[in-house]
């Protein structure tokens, strides 16, 4: 199992693996303790923690991964990041962008959960003026679809704009 990701749960031994555990929770991601028949209890308070005491069933330890996973996508950040210019991130989820997108994007996410106006939407995507009347819809509708399982909506603002936000969490 990826050690790296908030899309997997680590399995790990307790107490055997405390120093593992440690290193984990530091790199936020989910892990599951197998706590021995014998050792003391296992005490956290972590969203993306959980245990069981061996022995126990598959089936139970499958329930917990599901729910731990659940906490971690639930854990999004507040807001979206645009890193090094062209790789657009929201939690563990990620997509790279056209250098135009990104430009478009990056007005977008300085403005989280604003409204941006179609005339700077414009005028940040193609600085020298719009090379078509419909070039900006275009590039909003491939945003769109890149958005797809992010958590992320770009909302249209009727006369205004428009708007990226996160889901509604429910």
């Amino acid at each position: 199992m990826d050690e790296g990701s908030a899309d997997d749960v680590v399995i790990l031994r307790w107490p055997d693996d405390q120093t593992r555990l440690a290193d984990l929770r530091q790199r936020r991601i989910p892990r599951l303790a197998l706590v021995s028949p014998h050792a003391p209890a296992f005490l956290s308070s972590d969203p993306l923690e959980d245990w069981v005491r061996l022995p126990a069933s598959e089936g139970d330890v499958r329930a917990r991964v599901r729910t731990l996973l659940a906490r971690a996508h639930d854990e999004r950040p507040d807001a979206p990041e645009l890193d090094d210019g062209r790789v657009l991130r929201y939690g563990s989820w990620w997509t790279t962008l056209a250098p135009t997108e990104a430009r478009l994007a990056g007005t977008l996410v300085d403005r989280f959960g604003g409204v941006v106006s179609r005339a700077e939407l414009a005028s940040a995507g193609w600085p020298e003026g719009l090379p078509s009347h419909n070039s900006l819809d275009v590039l909003l509708g491939r945003i769109r679809r890149r958005l797809d399982g992010s958590g992320l909506v770009l909302r249209t603002v009727r006369s205004r704009g428009c708007m990226l936000t996160a889901e509604p969490r429910y």
